[in-house]
């Protein structure tokens, strides 16, 4: 960042404050924790600009205390906050200090969220306000432009590769189930595809075909790196290769190379032995092609990044997720960010379905027992998808493939999603399948009320062999707490709310003040006093 001279900030004292210039007297603090944030992410939201401190809305310069000796380290708080890089100067004014917070617009698509008193904050006239929800909605609706689709100048047909071109014409024909394909010219068949226009070649014409020299030259981001390490943990890669070529020709290498260090893991099913391996094909080809498509290429700096291991499998593209998505709807939002290169994808027959390749990663790594892949370490610049590589429950697997056959029924990838869910964590995110689930003898549900929780079936951990497991996460009765509850009043005369909290530690009040209304509708125990300072007896 250029250091500002003191004309140039001079210029901007004789300006009047704006949609992109911000200033405040801030003559001994500034809040750090709600104004700071509210102000930049206001002024973000309204394209970028400058808030200055230190001097009057009137363009009076008057100096500033604010952050003294800290406010190197404001950039890195607010990077945390608001998911954006500002850059802060400090000035030493003839006429005082003064702190100059470089302020970038918002991404396209993408307002900016402040911490502060604000949830999305916006400039109205002199005051900041909270967002309308015309104003956050025509932001979201913004169309993020097709990069993939966009036009390179001068790149002719010769600069495409042959082999890669021919491995997506044999490709396509084949999905399309038609031998004419194969007399296609190499522009004909682009023409059709939507990868050559009267306009020219597109980036996706080059991410895909384009000759490496080519890509070197035009492109260096778009690249595979791999790396492989006998353990996880270890620093030094025990393998590394890279390809920076176009997609078509190398697709299969990088399947080869990783696939080569395949373990096989084969457990037995009574008579018959099965087999997993820890890089399930169409797993990682399914993640391979989905980075591929949707990762950001006006990040050169960067690019596609496999790291492999007997534990994990883990990929990372340059480009956080797009406005809307997280890696809690990453399965039921669809987004494009390279469209263009997603229905290449498609028309190859590479993918089944646009957009449906992370249902897929997901579907096979529970079906295998691997326990579900994780999106949590990806962050506003970078995708990081981590596929476990072992077998964590080969039972819950074979309990769901005999229980099913034994009902004759399927279960959508939805349901599937939700038992791993209840397996690993005991939650149900989505009850609308609980029915069904307790029906067919799956799951259990344990409590009642608003504390009621679903566990796998008694039958499960019984095929598991953790029939202890089973009581643990099932608890005690509501019966035997009843029992111990009367207990209670056959050593002691009486009991209260808090004597019965100090048995029951896991429960909520309500659930013993509802154990205790059913016991005096029983006709077991009564209540003596008031609500607030009484207790419980036998009846």
């Amino acid at each position: 960042m250029a250091k500002t001279s003191i004309e140039i900030f001079e210029s901007w004292l004789k300006r009047l404050e704006g949609l992109h210039l911000e200033f405040k007297t801030a003559r001994n603090s500034f809040s750090r924790d709600k104004d700071l944030p509210d102000y930049c992410a206001a002024l973000a939201n309204e394209g970028g600009g400058k808030l200055i401190l230190g001097v009057a809305p009137t363009g009076r310069l008057i100096g500033t205390k604010a952050f003294q000796g800290t406010y190197n380290k404001l950039s890195h708080d607010l990077l945390v906050k608001l998911k954006i890089r500002i850059d802060i100067e400090e000035l030493e004014h003839p006429g005082g200090r003064v702190l100059i917070f470089h302020i970038p617009s918002r991404p396209h698509g993408q307002p900016i969220q402040s911490t502060g008193r604000y949830h999305y904050p916006m400039r109205a006239g002199e005051s900041l306000v909270e967002m309308d929800t015309t104003t956050l909605k025509k932001i979201l609706n913004e169309t993020t432009p097709d990069f993939s689709d966009q036009i390179i100048p001068n790149l002719t047909i010769e600069d495409l590769d042959t082999k890669a071109l021919d491995n997506f014409k044999k490709l396509w024909a084949k999905k399309a189930k038609r031998k004419d394909y194969f007399k296609f010219s190499n522009k004909k068949m682009l023409g059709n595809i939507e990868l050559l226009s009267d306009n020219g070649f597109n980036y996706a014409s080059l991410i895909l075909f384009g000759k490496k020299g080519k890509i070197d030259q035009l492109l260096p981001g778009s690249e595979i790196i791999f790396e492989w390490r006998q353990a996880a943990e270890k620093t030094p890669h025990d393998f590394r290769v890279n390809w920076r070529e176009p997609f078509f020709k190398i697709y299969d290498d990088v399947w080869k190379a990783i696939n080569v260090r395949n373990l096989r893991m084969p457990f037995q099913e009574g008579l018959f032995q099965r087999e997993v391996y820890s890089f399930n094909e169409k797993t990682i080809r399914e993640a391979m092609l989905n980075a591929v498509a949707h990762r950001d290429y006006t990040i050169n700096s960067q690019s596609i990044f496999i790291k492999a291991s007997p534990e994990a499998f883990e990929i990372e593209s340059p480009g956080g997720f797009l406005p809307g998505i997280t890696p809690d709807n990453v399965l039921y939002k669809k987004e494009w960010r390279n469209r263009r290169i997603a229905e290449t994808f498609e028309k190859s027959g590479l993918v089944e379905r646009s957009g449906q390749g992370m249902d897929d990663i997901f579907e096979n790594t529970i079906k295998e027992g691997k326990g579900m892949p994780d999106l949590s370490k990806s962050d506003a610049h970078s995708v990081k998808l981590i596929i476990p590589a072992q077998v964590k429950d080969k039972n819950f697997i074979l309990f769901l493939e005999r229980v099913l056959n034994e009902k004759q029924i399927l279960l959508s990838f939805e349901e599937i999603y939700v038992l791993e869910q209840i397996r690993a964590h005991q939650t149900m995110t989505d009850t609308k399948y609980k029915k069904k689930f307790i029906d067919i003898g799956i799951i259990e549900s344990v409590g009642k009320t608003r504390g009621t929780k679903y566990i796998l079936s008694h039958r499960y951990y019984a095929y598991e062999g953790k029939t202890g497991t089973y009581t643990q996460l099932s608890g005690i009765s509501r019966e035997k707490q009843k029992e111990l509850i009367l207990k209670h009043f056959n050593k002691n005369s009486k009991g209260n709310l808090q004597d019965f909290r100090d048995i029951f530690p896991e429960l909520r009040s309500m659930d013993i003040s509802n154990l205790l209304r059913e016991l005096k509708e029983e006709g077991e125990i009564t209540h003596v006093g008031s609500k607030k300072f009484g207790h419980w007896r036998l009846a």
